[in-house]
């Protein structure tokens, strides 16, 4: 291993993924060098030019980087997709982050951070964000009264869909139900 390696292991560095693999005498694993794994001790660390050379020595690709996965875009990335794949399927249930956790068999606070990360907001963000676009839809409809379309995408009651409506489209639904049949009769 030479120093140019052992400083992208040491700083998980993405650049040099498939370009070697580095392997542990102590956990008999394979990564990549992104591997947010804990740092190894250099004196335990094989380095390789394959996995599949790797595996042929006797070690196994670890179970969080992945490294025979080639299209793999990192555990962060996994965890926010999947999360972001639930709350779209869920976005009318009542939410919480222990819920998600538990669906996603992952730790809530790890799940918020990497969301955050990968995302730039926070899951509960997201979801208000999927909520209130889905209530948009909803508002063509003139029939449906604001506590239906708020019961409908999960809030609980409609002073707090207004309000987290008015925060995120700059007006209350009303009156955006009411700008939507005014466009219609133009």
């Amino acid at each position: 291993m030479n120093e140019q390696q052992w400083e992208a292991i040491r700083t998980n560095n993405k650049t040099y993924d498939g370009i070697f693999y580095y392997a542990l005498s102590t956990t008999k694993t394979v990564c990549r060098p992104s591997c947010t794994s804990r740092t190894p001790n250099p004196k335990h660390v094989f380095i390789y030019r394959s996995v599949e050379a790797a595996v042929h020595e006797g070690f196994r690709p670890c179970t969080r980087c992945k490294p025979e996965a080639e299209d793999w875009e990192g555990y962060q990335e996994e965890v926010a997709k999947a999360a972001a794949a639930y709350l779209q399927t869920h976005y009318h249930d009542p939410y919480r982050l222990a819920q998600l956790g538990e669906a996603l068999k992952k730790h809530p606070s790890y799940i918020h951070r990497s969301f955050k990360a990968i995302r730039g907001m926070t899951p509960l963000a997201y979801l208000h964000t999927l909520r209130l676009e889905e209530a948009k839809r909803l508002l063509h409809n003139q029939h449906l009264s604001m506590i239906d379309v708020a019961l409908d995408v999960g809030y609980n009651d409609s002073t707090q869909f207004s309000v987290k409506f008015k925060a995120y489209t700059g007006m209350a639904p009303s009156i955006y139900q009411k700008s939507l049949k005014t466009k219609s009769t133009i």
